[in-house]
């Protein structure tokens, strides 16, 4: 019973953990503001930047912005 109140424990900290680090990314972002893809920049957008480049959308959109 109590290794399971850990793990539950444990998990809700992970949890908060990540909500804290999207939250931190964005608020370093609102105080940068835009800019190109900067090496070693943890704001949300340089984050998002990132992802697209290691991992590319494997289907066409049939709308653009």
């Amino acid at each position: 019973m109590k290794n399971q109140i850990k793990r539950n424990f444990s998990h809700t900290t992970q949890r908060k953990m990540v909500f804290e680090m999207i939250n931190a990314g964005y608020d370093l972002a609102e105080k940068i503001g835009r800019h190109p893809l900067t090496k070693g920049c943890n704001c949300i957008d340089c984050i998002h930047k990132r992802k697209r480049i290691l991992q590319p959308s494997k289907k066409n959109w049939k709308f653009k912005l």
